[in-house]
């Protein structure tokens, strides 16, 4: 049997105190401090929507980490799988239908669409979904977390959402956004990374005209955005940093969108310039979310714009694999951003969170009890070992600090997949309260090269260290960009993309397009709803 040793401080958490919190059922599962010692007499079903489930959904018998925290609070929970396609149409058909799941993610305050942001507060004014309880007491790490988020309560005082904990360190939102690149490809045509937009330019141009596999054909794609929602979230920050988000910046005027700067006439005429080059995917705008990873798994695209996290980098690999025989370690690596036109490098800087869970108005005051327990519990170290190494004295074991692997021949970066296939419900609970994880996920040591492999490890900690050691963080004010937003047909974030694709792939001056699209928004009345959003922010921020 294969046992892998490592020392990493993170392991210490897993120490605890075995306890069961249920009346009548038997949990082998690690409880923290706080949940020692109840007892839940009354047993619930708990429906949850999320995205992706369908594992845990199609899984005929409940795996043992399921079953664990079943036992533990005494619930049955009922798994509701949507997709990233169809989740808002489905929670549409349930609202309609009274079927909620009794709770369910969502994104909505923190989508860059006004439109989403506008589906909480007609959430809340439909009653489809209920307000938390205003005291956190029993619940110390959700009492914490809405400490620090107080801007989330509505107006009329209550919160409706528990936030999906992004990074704990603010530090790692860098790697929200990245450059994946062909490092072979750079090497073939004998280029170095870019220092400027303009060698950026020229490297994915290359890509895309210079036959950088030789294999001579025209063949070959530079650069392209795993989500076009996302376009230049990345590369944005080398020419107007404020604007690498399709929302609401400060000003001393107040809050505008940020493609109405003057800095967003750089964006657009950099894209036009792509487009032109050919460095860019000339179909970027047909093509679906995951085609952009296909087309760089198979050989096809030099620069693919991308999160740079270990697991990210570890999926994107596993893709890889089944497309390559060459070794991705040797292909592949990460572009680090290039000087902005004020000469710093800046990181990007993301919300505390993304997406929401929402509370159905079905949901009783003890059933909410129950829901609050289970995230108090998701978002303790027990609940982050138990959701991240599998269940102690089976799949792992403590030995003077040291995590001891008891999982047999797992190859570097296979142990995620693999705890999944032995607990499907972890497509579910690692994730459910929380998801970006903390700085420890990515230093370089054996559990993180089981969990992501090593050289997916390696890159994202070197990107780490050298975003924290060169770059300055781009000012965000996340408080009143998490009010909600009225909603819009013409000025929400899919209608500007629109607009921007039309002219990326236009004929005319691109500059001058796009000054005309702002008039039209002018026509269109964006200054009074500017006005009418400032006030809005103002009317939250002044009943805090």
């Amino acid at each position: 049997m294969k046992r892998i040793i490592c020392s990493s401080a993170i392991i210490i958490i897993i120490l605890g105190i075995l306890t069961s919190c249920s009346a009548g059922h038997k949990s082998t599962l690690r409880l923290p401090a706080s949940m020692q010692n109840l007892s839940f007499n009354e047993h619930l079903e708990i429906s949850i929507g999320f995205w992706n489930i369908h594992d845990m959904v199609d899984n005929k018998e409940k795996d043992a980490i399921l079953e664990d925290i079943e036992n533990a609070f005494n619930i049955t929970i009922i798994p509701v799988s949507v997709s990233w396609e169809n989740y808002k149409e489905r929670y549409q058909i349930m609202s309609s239908t009274k079927s909620l799941p009794d709770i369910f993610a969502t994104v909505t305050i923190s989508s860059t669409s006004s439109n989403d942001s506008a589906r909480l507060l007609t959430m809340i004014e439909n009653r489809d979904i209920r307000p938390l309880p205003n005291d956190f007491s029993k619940f110390p790490r959700l009492r914490e977390l809405f400490e620090s988020m107080d801007y989330l309560r509505a107006s009329d005082g209550n919160f409706y959402i528990i936030p999906r904990v992004a990074f704990t360190d603010p530090l790692l939102s860098f790697s929200d956004v990245g450059m994946v690149v062909r490092k072979d490809w750079m090497e073939a045509l004998d280029m170095d990374a870019p220092e400027s937009l303009d060698g950026f330019i020229e490297l994915v141009g290359a890509f895309a005209n210079n036959d950088p596999d030789r294999n001579g054909l025209d063949d070959t794609i530079g650069y392209n955005v795993n989500n076009r929602a996302a376009l230049g979230k990345w590369l944005i920050l080398g020419i107007a940093p404020q604007c690498n988000i399709y929302s609401w910046i400060k000003t001393d005027e107040g809050y505008i969108p940020s493609y109405l700067t003057e800095d967003f006439k750089l964006v657009v005429s950099a894209y036009r310039r792509l487009y032109e080059t050919g460095g860019l995917d000339p179909d970027f705008y047909t093509k679906k979310a995951t085609d952009a990873v296909d087309d760089f798994a198979r050989g096809k695209l030099g620069a693919l714009e991308y999160k740079v996290s270990p697991s990210v980098i570890m999926e994107l690999e596993s893709v890889w694999r089944l497309h390559q025989d060459k070794p991705f370690e040797e292909c592949v690596g990460l572009l680090e951003i290039f000087p902005a036109p004020d000469g710093k490098r800046y990181r990007n800087v993301s919300n505390l969170f993304w997406s929401e869970t929402l509370i159905s108005a079905s949901v009783d005051d003890t059933k909410m009890e129950r829901i609050l327990y289970l995230f108090d519990f998701l978002l303790s170290d027990e609940g982050y070992a138990l959701t991240r190494y599998g269940r102690e004295g089976v799949d792992y074991t403590i030995k003077e600090g040291e995590y001891h692997c008891l999982l047999e021949d797992i190859p570097e970066g296979n142990l995620v997949k693999t705890l999944e296939k032995k607990y499907p419900s972890l497509t579910l609970f690692p994730s459910l309260a929380s998801w970006g994880g903390s700085k420890s996920d990515f230093e370089p040591n054996e559990i993180n090269y089981l969990r992501y492999g090593k050289y997916a490890t390696e890159i994202a900690y070197q990107s780490l260290l050298w975003n924290e050691q060169n770059t300055v963080p781009v000012e965000r004010y996340f408080e009143s960009l998490m009010i909600p937003k009225l909603p819009s047909d013409l000025f929400n974030t899919q209608a500007v993309l629109d607009d921007l694709t039309r002219i990326i792939i236009g004929k005319d001056d691109p500059v001058e397009m796009w000054e005309k699209q702002l008039e039209h928004y002018y026509r269109e009345g964006i200054a009074d709803y500017i006005r009418q959003q400032n006030e809005l922010f103002s009317k939250y921020g002044n009943s805090r």
